[in-house]
């Protein structure tokens, strides 16, 4: 079967059978990868913590070729389950516009067989062009190469992963993915993908929503300093994260289930990605998923979102 045939399930059709499946509900949770080099430099079982989140009932997993081991744990993980039941997602950089075409090209090219190699697998269900801010420097050679590989069957799906809601919204329109995965823009600090997620809806294309927990911001394990070393939009997001964890703490909410709650409730979100580093990581994850939020402590996390003037502003992606 063709990559082609096998693509013609829609993907948010084929993504949504993937889901993880808890207390009898279906909620659109995947396991992100980006930690488990982390996970192993602290010591963790990296591997065994994958094994959990299947055992757990985790279904997607999404890595990439910039996370270090990432790749390569998975590639063990996935040697002990049946591959057909895992939605794999991985991804790699293109920076043209940095490196230029020639230089930067025959490196995302390399990339791309290499996951195939660190992972063990011949088929991806989605391969994603990974921190690019701009879908037309894809256009000559990235997007025609992924194409060719569809048809070949190698990868059913083509997406962008990247932080720039602009690159995202030309790739949708253009046609030329069929898969968004956006961070820091859709989530309890942060509402600027809102449009776009529904653009993509409207387009049949997938928006996968990493970093719900806004890399640390929302449990408070970033420094002020931290933040603004990254960029004053960073700082913002530090401090919406300090009044929503205050006024949670005044509620009795636990602010991860509000977190990850949250981000899973617009209908048109296919999948959350919250990363793992360790066991902890997947209790507190499973633990938020099953505390009751109620409908009094909701309109209240709303009205302090409605009074921040940046939560529906999009940020600069330079220098963030």
């Amino acid at each position: 079967m063709s990559g082609t045939e096998r693509a013609a399930e829609p993907i948010k059709e084929k993504i949504s059978r993937f889901r993880l499946e808890l207390d009898g509900r279906s909620i659109p949770m995947g396991v992100g990868c980006a930690w488990l080099e982390d996970a192993t430099r602290d010591g963790s079982d990296a591997q065994g913590l994958l094994s959990r989140c299947y055992d757990e009932g985790f279904r997607f997993f999404d890595s990439a070729s910039d996370y270090g081991i990432s790749e390569d744990v998975l590639g063990g993980f996935l040697r002990g389950v049946d591959r057909k039941t895992v939605f794999l997602s991985t991804k790699s950089p293109y920076r043209g516009k940095e490196e230029g075409e020639e230089t930067a090209f025959p490196k995302f090219r390399d990339a791309f067989f290499r996951s195939f190699d660190r992972m063990g697998v011949d088929h991806i269900d989605l391969y994603l062009v990974h921190d690019t801010n701009s879908v037309q420097i894809c256009e000559r050679r990235v997007l025609p190469f992924l194409r060719e590989q569809q048809e070949k069957g190698l990868i059913d799906y083509i997406g962008l992963g990247t932080r720039s809601l602009q690159a995202h919204r030309e790739a949708i329109c253009e046609g030329a993915v069929q898969a968004a995965e956006g961070y820091l823009s859709y989530g309890l600090l942060k509402r600027s993908a809102s449009d776009t997620i529904r653009l993509a809806a409207s387009h049949g294309a997938a928006w996968i929503n990493a970093s719900p927990l806004f890399f640390g911001l929302v449990k408070g394990s970033v420094t002020e300093e931290t933040a603004l070393s990254f960029s004053p939009g960073r700082l913002r997001l530090f401090r919406t994260g300090q009044k929503m964890r205050a006024l949670c703490g005044e509620m009795g909410v636990d602010v991860v289930a509000a977190a990850l709650q949250y981000a899973l409730m617009d209908p048109d979100v296919d999948m959350v990605l919250n990363g793992i580093r360790r066991a902890s990581n997947i209790d507190s994850t499973l633990r938020a998923l099953r505390t009751p939020i109620y409908p009094d402590q909701w309109a209240k996390i709303y009205a302090l979102q409605d009074s921040d003037p940046c939560m529906d502003v999009e940020d600069a992606v330079r220098g963030f």
